[in-house]
């Protein structure tokens, strides 16, 4: 009887360890991402900080040098709500802007200087277009100087640009490159004219009863130089390492979290700036009914 009890233990041990690998092998087949798949009615709310805790700074001033600390903040909340396409194909929609700050604060030689800049977008909503073959359009009502806004109408416009994922089947395990502009301009405009590489990497895919995401390891490294005839002279260079989780049902990347270091360096006759900006990047979205348009 012992050997027929262990006969059958055998092959149902084995047919059990099949059927778990059986259960856990789609979690390992390629996924292709997509647009984000809203319902009716809803938008989509981004919301973005950025901070640099812990930033220190050095200037020289006539071959005097004067040592600092630093933290610049950024806050971004926005909600997008697309339209169904025009008869030509035109792509449509609106966005409300619900924040768009900037914040600073520098402390040097004990001399403590603050800074908050409201942008003013913020508070508006307008809409957008994007022709078959054209570029994506921001169509403000005119009591906004475009002029003081250009910068936010760019950041939006390279948002909406933004390509992140291959034309492709991806899986585990497989890297491809992609254009962090966006992330750049959040992040420190000043890097607009840097070289930057973007890469990710499909870590992991996790399913459950009712959602199944994909973790995505995210590096961005950005290098720049500028000189001027004048003798003047800049220089920036940041390194972010995180992940995106990406909703595999919705298609919507509902969270990002980047950290790293920025360093720049200036400098002109007689004075110079140095900067090293411990950098952490967060970034969510999540869809919202209450969007700007019935």
């Amino acid at each position: 009887m012992r050997q027929s009890t262990r006969a059958m233990t055998r092959p149902s041990l084995t047919l059990s360890v099949l059927a778990i690998v059986a259960g856990i092998g789609p979690a390992s087949a390629g996924i292709t991402f997509g647009p984000v798949r809203s319902q009716p009615g809803e938008s989509v709310r981004l919301v973005t900080h950025s901070e640099t805790p812990g930033g220190t700074l050095e200037r020289s001033l006539d071959g005097k040098p004067r040592k600092g600390t630093i933290t610049i903040t950024r806050d971004r909340e926005l909600t997008w709500t697309f339209r169904d396409p025009a008869a030509d194909g035109t792509k449509r929609g609106m966005v409300r802007v619900t924040k768009l700050t900037t914040s600073s604060k520098s402390v040097i030689a004990g001399k403590e200087e603050k800074s908050t800049d409201s942008i003013p977008l913020t508070g508006k909503m307008f809409a957008m277009s994007k022709p078959p073959k054209g570029a994506w359009k921001f169509e403000l009502d005119g009591s906004v100087p475009y002029t003081r806004v250009t910068n936010e109408i760019d950041e939006l416009t390279v948002y909406l640009q933004r390509a992140w994922w291959p034309a492709r089947e991806i899986n585990l395990g497989d890297s491809w490159e992609f254009d962090p502009a966006w992330i750049k301009m959040i992040i420190e405009k000043d890097l607009a004219k840097a070289q930057t590489i973007g890469t990710m990497r499909l870590r992991q895919i996790r399913r459950g009863e009712k959602r199944q995401i994909a973790i995505i390891d995210v590096t961005v490294r950005s290098t720049g130089a500028d000189f001027q005839a004048d003798g003047s002279e800049a220089s920036a260079a940041i390194e972010l390492t995180g992940q995106i989780t990406v909703n595999l049902d919705t298609m919507l990347d509902e969270s990002l979290e980047l950290k790293g270091t920025l360093t720049s360096n200036s400098s002109k006759p007689g004075e110079s700036t140095k900067l090293k900006l411990p950098i952490s990047l967060v970034v969510t979205k999540s869809f919202v009914i209450d969007g700007p348009m019935p």
